[in-house]
């Protein structure tokens, strides 16, 4: 199914919309894992009240040896410090601490065990900054680069966490999205450019992100899908319609200056799209934000 046909499947009657949201929350960082929930909770929030977070945080073996008591108090703090007081009650919120160091296998694992229907997995710019993402990202889209050369062009810790995010984006076998922290605080200006016709299926999370408050949503429709197809562009501004005016779309008439850019706490991007972004020349890719890079299969 083609992807434009596959949001529109999506969104008719607004059904597949409504239904509760298993997300899975996966991160290194305690700082960064709490950014991240606090988009997942604006994502599930706008569902049901039947939805649920499922936090895993991967501890280091090698650096902290924990008992099961100071275990619990992590998880007792994750719990006040992650979950907003406004939400306690509405979304169930489980914490899972584990020090497994194959994080791709038991991702997989905890999100069958969770029922996951959503995977969100966050690194920080300390364990691999936008810099290298992009160089990583630019390395792989050259076929003629096997990947073992590939990384041993990285330390090795690096090295081991693209290994890991390659192959746990290849295998998802339910929407999975890479969170790259650049030190967002809030979630409330949030650019959204579409580069490539898979990049649509960001719509989703547009339409859930819209709802909350004080969050102003632009789309930069680079590839003219939105005007050139009328099922689209009626989608759209059903979107545009039912977030309150928060989801505009960018004027191509204007060049996007990098103190824009600079504004904007996140970025949602497919994986096609972000692959595009980065062999194209504009002058504000060195002011990116934080980034949310997406990957659906088309089914």
């Amino acid at each position: 199914m083609d992807f434009v046909d596959l949001l529109l499947k999506r969104f008719d009657g607004e059904s597949e919309l409504r239904k509760p949201t298993s997300v899975l929350v996966c991160y290194t960082e305690y700082e960064t894992g709490k950014m991240l929930t606090q988009l997942a909770y604006q994502i599930a929030m706008a569902r049901t009240e039947r939805s649920s977070v499922a936090l895993l945080y991967f501890i280091d073996r090698h650096k902290e040896q924990l008992s099961q008591d100071e275990i619990s108090i992590i998880q007792s703090k994750i719990g006040t410090d992650f979950m907003p007081k406004a939400e306690k009650g509405k979304l169930t919120l489980r914490t899972f601490i584990s020090d497994e160091e194959d994080h791709t296998a038991y991702i997989e694992k905890m999100a069958d065990e969770q029922g996951a229907n959503l995977v969100l997995r966050g690194i920080s710019s300390k364990e691999l900054n936008l810099v290298e993402v992009e160089r990583y990202s630019q390395l792989r889209r050259d076929p003629a680069n096997p990947m073992p050369a590939i990384l041993a062009q990285f330390p090795q810790e690096q090295a081991q966490m693209l290994q890991e995010i390659t192959v746990m984006m290849g295998q998802n076998k339910v929407p999975t999205a890479l969170f790259v922290d650049n030190g967002m605080r809030e979630v409330s200006r949030i650019f959204v450019p579409v580069l490539s016709r898979s990049d649509v299926l960001a719509f989703t999370f547009l339409y859930h992100l819209s709802h909350q408050e004080n969050t102003k949503i632009m789309v930069w429709d680079a590839i003219g899908i939105i005007e050139t197809e009328p099922k689209l562009q009626k989608l759209f501004q059903f979107i545009v319609k039912k977030s309150d005016g928060r989801v505009h779309l960018w004027n191509n008439d204007r060049k996007i200056e990098e103190t824009f850019i600079r504004e904007q706490d996140l970025m949602i991007i497919g994986v096609e799209g972000w692959s595009r972004l980065i062999n194209t020349p504009l002058p504000w890719k060195e002011q990116l934000p934080s980034l949310l890079i997406i990957k659906e299969n088309q089914t």
